[in-house]
């Protein structure tokens, strides 16, 4: 336990000078309608407990829980691009991959008109606004909550042996394969080079390229 201490002076009002047995006396009244503000320093220490693993034996489940199912929406930048084809121009259809909904990815024909194209991706639905003041682009998507294969209704336990570990363990090797690499076409881009039988002969002294006389 730390003792913090810390001296604080009081706001004073102007003094009133009362009647004394043998002189004049001089009270100093405290300002009640004064407020204090003042920090004070904590120290602490932070304690790494590491990593918590899950009971993950048949049977042992954890508490029942009901799945909550929120709706999510907010503004991001546009992904369209990311359902064009390889289309400089054409229909809607014909520019972008179609057919989309919840569960593919896609531009949904059905809801998609104008300057307003309604698309989703991995289960979000992007909405681009081309005109007006309140073009841009919007996306929504109900979260899974409980239901997400991600979160594990199990009991955990603290592990003593992963204690004070705050990341996963770097191995550093010092094995190195160094595989040679050798083209099946090296002579002939090499031949690029050589405008004469005098370079041909004298390339790399003569010890590169296998002349034969076949005379």
């Amino acid at each position: 336990m730390e003792l913090i201490k810390k001296t604080v002076l009081r706001v004073m009002t102007t003094g009133t000078t009362t009647g004394c047995t043998g002189g004049s006396c001089v009270v100093i009244i405290p300002d009640t309608g004064i407020t204090y503000y003042f920090n004070i320093n904590i120290n602490g220490v932070a304690e790494n407990i590491g990593f918590f693993n899950a009971y993950d034996f048949s049977g042992v489940t954890g508490t029942t829980i009901t799945p909550t199912f929120i709706t999510i929406t907010g503004g991001s930048s546009s992904r369209l691009s990311e359902l064009r084809k390889y289309v400089v121009s054409g229909t809607t259809a014909q520019i972008y991959v179609t057919g989309g909904n919840w569960t593919t990815d896609g531009v949904d024909l059905g809801q998609t008109s104008g300057s307003t194209y309604v698309y989703y991706l991995g289960g979000i639905q992007y909405t681009d606004l081309l005109t007006g003041f309140t073009s841009g682009t919007t996306f929504t998507f109900t979260g899974q909550g409980y239901s997400n294969p991600e979160f594990i209704n199990k009991p955990i336990y603290q592990d003593p042996n992963k204690e004070i570990i705050i990341s996963n363990p770097k191995i550093l090797d010092d094995v190195f394969i160094v595989r040679q690499e050798l083209s099946a076409f090296d002579k002939n881009y090499r031949l690029e080079y050589v405008r004469t039988l005098n370079d041909l002969e004298t390339y790399a002294g003569g010890a590169f390229f296998n002349i034969i006389n076949n005379t």
